[in-house]
């Protein structure tokens, strides 16, 4: 016991001596210990965990004197994603080929976060993929909906890009400001509207309130800017409220829902980047002066029901199952057809894919009415971001090891005959096959 215990402050003042980067020093230390019979490697082992457990606990809780403030203040997280791709569209009319392509991507996402003081938090994150607008990039869907970059330019240097930066204040436990660049504050239980890779820009407050222990309540608002002023007409903005509720009924069952509205403003008349033409707009046939012919006021409701281990009872070993549905509809008195949306879907497997073996498969069918809702917004792998359209969309996760998963991904989706001037469904499938890392 005395050598236990010899072992223990030895150990403990080195450790106040050094962070937590040279936890080789701490295990050579042991090792020596166990060399000369004062611990026996058992001892060695819990001592060195326990060390360790407790400066990383100090470290983020910005005790830790060895390190900089600034430092224990700081976190650093990101994402590696390599992917294999292939586009498929059959043949757009009797005697023209189908269009195929194949393509091999990649994308990196670093984000660094820190804390200027206890009320306040700076986040800024880089990411891959292309960071401008150019006349011939404004319809590209990968410009402002995806960090993705293809490989093969001639081995040139791949283009990193500002993917946020924002400022967050913490005005209480329940109450958040963030200002800035920043991910998306809205929820929403698939990908109807927005894609994930938006991070719109503006400022939001998020309220998140705990009512009991099975019921809490939240909400998110904003004003969003979607282009800047141009001089002569107001800058189009977008402002946002979505108040919603999560309910724990019991051990097992989960509900979350939400009801969103959209507004934006002085759209009308403009041509705002990132568009992909199939809104309503002055030309017969989109052109880069087509304007919007109307603006756009959304009505959303959500909601997600999700169960852990649902049959139990019938001795199936299914650790979880959500079902989510999602409407939209633009409200907009001016838009009399094509406004509406909706997606429906489900999610069956491991709640979250973290570990070897964890697996996950989701479905979700949607349609989107042309105007339903701003073809700048939706995903851009579902029938290339469009409007107008209806899709299959089938997913599955497979763990490959901690933080680490294969992906599969697959869209089926076709055009609504006479939302694009045409009088026959076109048809695209895309096939994505994933490898994805988080540090």
């Amino acid at each position: 016991m005395r050598k236990f215990l010899t072992a223990i402050i030895l150990v403990g003042i080195m450790a106040l001596g050094v962070s937590y980067s040279y936890a080789g020093e701490i295990d050579l230390l042991l090792q020596k210990l166990v060399d000369k019979g004062v611990l026996t490697p058992g001892e060695a082992q819990q001592i060195g965990t326990e060390t360790k457990e407790q400066v990383k606990q100090e470290i983020a809780a910005g005790k830790y004197s060895s390190l900089p403030q600034w430092v224990q203040n700081t976190k650093i997280k990101g994402d590696f994603r390599l992917r294999y791709q292939d586009d498929y569209a059959k043949a757009a009319a009797p005697g023209t080929k189908q269009s195929n392509q194949q393509r091999a991507r990649f994308r990196l996402r670093l984000g660094l976060e820190s804390k200027v003081n206890d009320k306040i938090m700076v986040g800024v994150g880089l990411a891959t993929g292309l960071n401008t607008l150019t006349a011939t990039q404004n319809a590209n869907k990968d410009t402002s909906r995806s960090t993705n970059q293809t490989f093969g330019q001639g081995f040139g240097k791949s283009p990193i890009s500002l993917d946020y930066a924002f400022a967050q204040y913490t005005a209480a436990p329940w109450a958040t400001i963030i200002g800035g660049k920043f991910k998306n504050t809205l929820w929403e239980p698939g990908d109807l509207i927005w894609d994930t890779d938006i991070n719109p820009v503006g400022a939001s407050l998020k309220l998140n309130k705990n009512i009991n222990s099975n019921v809490s309540l939240f909400m998110s608002t904003g004003i969003l800017t979607i282009m800047e002023d141009t001089g002569n007409t107001s800058a189009p903005t977008m402002f946002t409220i979505q108040p919603g509720a999560n309910f724990k009924v019991n051990d097992a069952i989960n509900i979350k829902g939400a009801v969103s509205y959209y507004q934006a403003f002085s759209v009308k008349g403009r041509t705002l980047d990132g568009n992909v033409g199939t809104n309503s707009h002055t030309e017969g046939t989109f052109t880069a002066t087509g304007h919007l012919l109307y603006d756009y006021s959304n009505i959303t409701p959500a909601v997600e029901v999700s169960f852990k281990e649902p049959f139990k009872a019938l001795g199936v070993d299914l650790p979880y199952l959500a079902l989510f549905g999602e409407y939209v509809q633009n409200i907009n008195s001016s838009v009399k057809s094509d406004n509406t949306g909706y997606m429906l879907g489900f999610k069956v497997g491991a709640e979250k894919v973290e570990n070897f073996g964890d697996w996950q498969f989701r479905y979700n069918y949607a349609m989107l009415g042309k105007d339903a809702v701003l073809d700048i917004l939706p995903d851009s792998d579902r029938y290339g971001g469009k409007t107008g359209i209806r899709s299959h969309e089938g997913m599955f996760d497979l763990g490959l090891g901690k933080n680490t998963w294969l992906g599969f991904d697959y869209y089926y989706g076709w055009q609504i005959p006479g939302n694009f001037n045409v009088t026959q469904s076109k048809p695209a499938q895309v096939f994505q096959l994933d490898w994805n890392m988080k540090f």
